[in-house]
């Protein structure tokens, strides 16, 4: 037969040589996706038939317990961001007190210094008629030149 054996044509192997191995493994593990995108797992199904827990975005089964402390950390950080608001939210309660009160004084004060400018102006008016009367000048007044007006 080594006259026949040229003419035999030899096929491509096969691209896995293992192919056969893993044919024969009664439990596979899938191939992972290519995508490495991160799921917040945002989108929650809960199946009480099953009692499993599977993101509705990507589909992965998630641990309740893991789950559930992610909440409860999730609250707990809500608490104290809610503590630190309402608190933050006192002091500037506070402080607006405090400049309206510090404002009302201010209008007082302005108040006041007008009434103290107001009789100063009044006296200030008087003493310049009484200097007029001791003077003597009533009716006309001299110009600084000595010549009257």
């Amino acid at each position: 037969m080594s006259g026949g054996d040229e003419k035999i044509v030899s096929f491509v192997q096969r691209y896995d040589v293992n192919h056969d191995i893993n044919e024969m493994k009664n439990f596979v593990e899938a191939d992972k996706p290519n995508e490495s995108r991160f799921c917040p797992h945002t989108n929650i199904l809960v199946d009480e038939f099953n009692r499993s827990i599977r993101c509705r975005l990507c589909g992965q089964a998630m641990d309740s317990f893991d789950y559930l402390l992610s909440l409860a950390k999730k609250e707990t950080k809500l608490d104290w961001e809610l503590r630190r608001l309402r608190s933050e939210i006192k002091k500037s309660r506070e402080n607006l007190q405090n400049l309206q009160r510090e404002e009302v004084n201010t209008r007082a004060r302005v108040k006041t210094a007008q009434f103290r400018l107001n009789d100063v102006n009044l006296a200030l008016h008087e003493a310049g008629e009484t200097l007029i009367k001791i003077k003597g000048y009533h009716g006309s007044r001299k110009s600084v030149n000595g010549k009257g007006g």
